[in-house]
């Protein structure tokens, strides 16, 4: 249960205090691109082959891994929602709110200062941690 708990806690009763430490952040980012670069690290996966073994390794393919255990994307957040007939027909459009969006649950050692500037005060969040 506790194994794969990323805190090097000595014991298990301070696990638990451990897992109660969190803080939710609400972001808001310009784009996509702004909120995947802020919330995931590109990572070297596969290197071109190379015949000299003292040549420096060139990455040839590369995967995103995630900087925080905990992360909701919202990429469309409604302001206000669209009206429908009976049938679904749209009769007026939703207004989303501008930029895109992300839940963040940040877990000790995780690095905080990274969301800081995307930060947003939320009145009433579009989705919350259960």
């Amino acid at each position: 249960m506790f194994t794969d708990y990323p805190l090097n806690l000595a014991n298990k009763a301070e696990c638990r205090a451990a897992v109660c430490m969190f803080t939710d952040y609400y972001l808001k980012f310009a784009d996509e691109a702004e909120c995947r670069a802020t919330l995931f690290e590109k990572v070297a996966i596969a290197w071109a082959p190379q015949d000299d073994p003292e040549a420096e390794r060139v990455a040839t393919e590369w995967e995103e891994r995630p900087r925080f255990r905990n992360i909701d994307i919202l990429p469309l957040v409604v302001d206000q929602a669209g009206t429908y007939d009976e049938e679904g027909t749209e009769l007026t459009a939703p207004v989303f709110i501008d930029g895109y969006h992300a839940n963040v649950r940040v877990l000790p050692g995780e690095p905080v200062d990274l969301i800081e500037p995307f930060k947003v005060n939320v009145n009433s969040p579009a989705r919350v941690w259960a």
